[in-house]
């Protein structure tokens, strides 16, 4: 899934995002709890800012980013991990 571009050092606005599945259906996200690492340049850091689920079941959530999520300028890959 992509995810909305991001401005770098802009922390007022989370971004409200749908776990899906290969198939487009929403995951459902009922106990779980959710992490996530960002990708660049070669390098992996956890991700600092908030990760809240909204609507457990139609697998919603919200990334409010914490300073290093968008300190550095360039793209990234972002992998949110939910445990159960």
């Amino acid at each position: 899934m992509a995810l909305a571009a991001a401005v770098q050092g802009a922390r007022h606005t989370a971004q409200q995002i749908t776990w899906t599945d290969d198939a487009g259906n929403a995951e459902d996200l009922t106990g779980a709890t959710l992490t996530g690492y960002i990708k660049q340049s070669g390098a992996v850091r956890p991700i600092d800012g908030a990760l809240d689920i909204v609507t457990a079941a139609a697998g919603v959530f919200t990334w409010t980013y914490g300073a290093d999520d968008v300190a550095t300028v360039g793209e990234c890959n972002v992998q949110f991990v939910a445990t159960f």
